[in-house]
């Protein structure tokens, strides 16, 4: 049976949604990779979209570097494929930003860089895709970099802000902001954003994150409550 190109985004949709249970987000990879040349726009976003996950789900560093590369490479070719589209610049730079992550040497300055580049890019094509995704990420990249390369918490603070007016309720944004909060020693504002995760709206469509996004906020929460304790006790 012959699969057009359309029947195979749909199928790849409908796993990554799934994406849950891992194994559905490898059989999205083997059919996108089915396709050759497989630099077909439709086709390369998504499969770095799936490489993505796969990566920032692998605990072994080595691997997830390999699987990031992979869908760094699978993005430059959307990008390249039609530079006006925000998936493939998006996706890229968060490759990148995880890439950067999983590198050790003075080359992951350079991997943060081009990822900021290609966030930077994709904020200004369409910054609330993917809930805000290109200033979510561009804002946690941002409080990772030093203020020398374009970094630092003033310029990511204003970053989530943007985000979180286009997309409310998404929990990834709001936990990002808490940590860079925690790290700028604003606790009190850090506080709000967990509490905000916990009370946020179910969205089907990212219940994974949401599921995984919570337990991390109790998770801060608690840490903070104990921290607070023992200052009060000190």
């Amino acid at each position: 049976m012959k699969w057009h190109i359309s029947d195979i985004t749909v199928r790849a949709d409908a796993l990554y949604a799934a994406r849950a249970q891992l194994e559905n987000v490898r059989a999205s990879v083997e059919l996108l990779e089915e396709i050759v040349p497989n630099d077909d726009f439709e086709i390369a976003w998504r499969l770095g979209r799936a490489l993505f996950f796969l990566g920032q789900e692998e605990e072994r560093k080595d691997e997830a570097h390999r699987l990031h590369a992979r869908g760094a490479a699978a993005c430059a070719r959307a990008a390249r494929s039609r530079p006006l589209h925000v998936e493939g610049h998006f996706w890229l730079g968060v490759n990148l930003a995880l890439q950067a992550q999983t590198t050790r040497s003075l080359k992951a300055l350079t991997l943060a860089l081009r990822a900021k580049r290609s966030l930077e890019r994709a904020a200004r094509i369409n910054p609330a895709y993917h809930a805000a995704g290109p200033l979510r990420v561009l804002a946690r990249l941002k409080h990772k970099l030093p203020r020398l390369f374009g970094g630092g918490h003033r310029r990511a603070r204003a970053d989530f802000a943007r985000a979180i007016l286009l997309a409310p309720a998404n929990t990834v944004t709001r936990l990002y902001f808490a940590e860079m909060l925690i790290d700028a020693g604003d606790v009190s504002s850090a506080r709000s954003e967990l509490e905000a995760i916990l009370s946020a709206p179910l969205n089907t469509a990212w219940a994974f994150e949401t599921a995984r996004d919570r337990s991390h906020a109790q998770e801060l929460l608690q840490r903070l409550d104990s921290k607070a304790r023992m200052k009060a006790e000190g």
